[in-house]
């Protein structure tokens, strides 16, 4: 993920409730509640504090949060470039919906897939050459993957099914994503990078948005209910399967610290419009990091 030089760039968003809408080490799992030790990294969420959902940044306590975009349209982060340096964004300022890019400062904001179908945002490849992302423009959703510039788009999944919410392992030899192929049961797949391989590791019926840690061992992904909805971790393979939190409202946006120890979401357990949260992956220290009376969502931790 090192965009820029001329062509800059990363979730496939899950508008959960509205606009409501977690990387793991091999180190030993974090039991203080600190967030992260280190000072220099960042979440980005998308908030409607300012009237419509728009993109912020702030410390990992929370602190320090700074606007980034002003649209009269939804806004939605994805993914942080691995330098920090830019952010892949989802916005529906273009007709449908499409992946976007700017500098973390905000700066050179620049729609990458310009398609009057629905594109919403997947992650880049780990060279950073390549995002995979997801796109009604063949049908209910289907997985493409296109070089950085936006340039070079081929199909991945044949759009016969809601294909959705891609992401691409640290490796860059799998893209795991969402589909409801098996009857209408939304379940967690993953494919080999090209397409082929396609298979599922969950078995739904309302599995959502996959997240692999960062050494690619574990994937993180929202599970459960409707009623009670629960962020779920399962070794690679689909095996191993840990509950980390249970919820009564709603869970949206996962992204893992850079160091594994912990996931953060959003929930409306606190608010039901949506805050956000941090928790270690063994579902201890859980701790609040937004509070507001408007709907914070959709955060993604810088690496």
């Amino acid at each position: 993920m090192q965009w820029p030089s001329s062509p800059p760039i990363r979730i496939a968003v899950l508008l959960v409730a509205g606009c409501a809408v977690l990387a793991a080490g091999s180190k030993a799992l974090a039991r203080e509640p600190t967030v992260s030790a280190a000072t220099n990294l960042r979440i980005a969420f998308a908030s409607n504090r300012n009237g419509d959902s728009e993109i912020y940044t702030m410390k990992p306590d929370g602190t320090a949060v700074t606007r980034l975009t002003r649209s009269p349209k939804i806004d939605l982060p994805c993914q942080w470039s691995r330098d920090g340096s830019h952010l892949l964004f989802y916005s529906q300022r273009s007709p449908g919906g499409d992946v976007w890019v700017m500098a973390s400062d905000g700066s050179g904001q620049r729609n990458l897939t310009r398609s009057p179908a629905h594109d919403s945002c997947g992650t880049s490849s780990p060279d950073g050459t390549q995002i995979v992302f997801d796109s009604t423009r063949k049908g209910a959703g289907g997985i493409y993957v296109m070089n950085a510039d936006g340039s070079g788009v081929r199909m991945l999944t044949d759009g016969s099914a809601n294909d959705h919410g891609p992401a691409w392992s640290p490796d860059g030899n799998t893209i795991a994503f969402v589909s409801d192929r098996d009857g209408g049961r939304s379940k967690i797949f993953v494919m080999a990078a090209n397409g082929s391989d396609q298979r599922s590791l969950t078995q739904g019926p309302n599995d959502a948005t996959p997240e692999w840690s960062p050494d690619g061992t574990r994937i993180a992904y929202v599970g459960g209910t409707h009623r009670a909805p629960a962020i779920e971790v399962m070794t690679a393979d689909g095996s191993s399967l840990r509950t980390v939190v249970r919820d009564t409202t709603y869970i949206g946006g996962l992204s893992w610290s850079p160091d594994g120890h912990r996931l953060l979401f959003s929930s409306g357990r606190d608010q039901r419009a949506g805050e956000l949260y941090a928790v270690n992956a063994d579902g201890s220290g859980l701790k609040r990091l937004t509070r507001n009376r408007f709907g914070d969502s959709a955060p993604v931790w810088s690496r």
